[in-house]
């Protein structure tokens, strides 16, 4: 089991102020209180990792910004299909809904978790928002996991989580790429294991690490097993006390913690139009742990 690591200074006399949006997940700061320079993502950086996800309302839609803060955040991640195309120079990237290209739609998420080393952060800008509809949802995974019998606690820290690329996404490639590109993807992308239980990167703290849309199974369990855990751990992480919702005003920029959250967006504007603009920053090699700090 890993040991606790040392809890990180903490720099109070330079928080930020912010308002909390539940009891379990999320932060609301104004862009008119963000200091000035590199301190900047230092700062929202400190408030994620409590919060799990900071909401920078007003922060506009310039690019420029979003990719100076992006980057005071870590290297902004090459998303593997554009890697695998020849497209390495794009780590910003745009989601545009429209009435010819529908949202996708993915089930509760944390993106790419079906490499050895996932993203750490997520960052997301409203650039185009509809009138009606559009949100999107984030879970605290820490919360689920303190959800849990200590006996439920204990057996899921024993266990290791096969990810792997879905069909969804599957299907994606193909749509784009063609069949043949597609089976290629997925050939150089086999199924990774991470613990089910994720000592979190900066404060050792433990969490669910479950991803429904790619986690495949329990390595340790028979199927019917693994299927019936995972449909438990689902439903606890999915109830509504460990959630928190945006609606978005064009501007908003919303940062999580990719270690300890799932998100997904809501597909109830179209055919209306959706944009933003998104960017994810390289993690670590997700590590098992079961003990905060003491």
């Amino acid at each position: 089991m890993l040991e606790a690591l040392p809890r990180p200074a903490r720099r109070e006399d330079q928080s930020l102020p912010a308002r909390r949006l539940t009891s379990a997940i999320g932060a609301l700061v104004r862009a008119e209180d963000l200091p000035a320079g590199s301190d900047r993502a230092a700062r929202l950086r400190d408030l994620v990792v409590e919060h799990h996800v900071v909401v920078v309302t007003g922060f506009g839609t310039d690019e420029a910004s979003f990719t100076e803060l992006a980057q005071g955040f870590g290297t902004p991640s090459i998303h593997p299909l554009h890697r695998f195309t020849g497209r390495d120079g794009q780590p910003v990237a745009q989601i545009v809904d429209s009435p010819d290209r529908p949202p996708a739609g993915f089930p509760w998420h944390t993106d790419l978790s079906w490499l050895e080393r996932p993203p750490r952060f997520g960052l997301l800008q409203a650039l185009e928002i509809p009138e009606v509809g559009g949100d999107t949802l984030w879970i605290s995974l820490a919360a689920a996991y303190e959800a849990l019998s200590p006996a439920l606690q204990e057996l899921c820290s024993a266990l290791t989580g096969v990810h792997g690329i879905d069909a969804t996404l599957r299907r994606t490639v193909v749509d784009h790429h063609g069949a043949e590109l597609a089976h290629r993807f997925a050939a150089a992308h086999p199924p990774v294991r991470h613990p089910l239980v994720r000592a979190h990167p900066d404060t050792g703290a433990p969490g669910l690490y479950i991803c429904p849309m790619y986690l495949e199974h329990i390595a340790e369990l028979r199927p019917d097993e693994s299927a019936m855990l995972l449909s438990h751990l689902a439903a606890v992480a999915t109830e509504p006390e460990h959630a928190v919702r945006w609606r978005w005003s064009e501007g908003d920029l919303v940062i999580w913690d990719e270690a300890c959250t799932l998100h997904r967006a809501l597909v109830d504007h179209h055919p209306s139009v959706r944009r933003m603009r998104r960017c994810t920053i390289d993690g670590d090699r997700p590590v098992g742990g079961a003990t905060a700090y003491a």
